[in-house]
């Protein structure tokens, strides 16, 4: 039987700029994926001991990020999620996220996050995503009988 689900422990670094000086902090993220729902990728960030913060984006938009070139100065995402090559090294992703709450600036590094995508890509390729969905299950889910 093929996985239906991908689960990858990866290293991450936030911009931290609460203080005088600038750094990147070491940060535990585990990036999720299920055949089941494929349009989207959790990312799950390690905030606490035993505090997890829990980031859906979209898959399109991860590839669109990753399609950039590098040190480029272009981004993808409007809003809640933006997705860009670092200005200054070529191995490195930002991928910032806001929500009333608060936003971050995370550092991937570009090839983590390449075969991450080939992996999800590999359990639903491209273009197939709505034929794995239950559209029957989804309709239900949003209170409907019949569509």
């Amino acid at each position: 039987m093929n996985p239906q689900s991908l689960t990858v422990p990866v290293w991450a670094e936030l911009l931290d700029t609460s203080g005088e000086v600038i750094e990147l902090a070491p940060l535990k993220v585990v990036v999720r994926y299920r055949a089941d729902d494929p349009y989207a990728i959790g990312l799950d960030f390690e905030v606490g001991s035993d505090v997890w913060v829990c980031w859906q984006l979209a898959r399109e938009l991860l590839a669109a990020g990753l399609a950039l070139e590098p040190m480029s100065g272009s981004a993808v995402g409007d809003g809640d999620v933006v997705i860009s090559p670092a200005r200054d090294v070529p191995w490195r992703v930002w991928i910032e996220l806001r929500s009333p709450s608060g936003a971050g600036r995370y550092a991937f590094k570009r090839d983590t996050l390449a075969e991450i995508l080939s992996k999800t890509e590999a359990l639903v390729p491209p273009g197939t995503e709505s034929g794995r969905i239950d559209w029957d299950r989804e309709i239900a889910v949003l209170g409907g009988e019949a569509a």
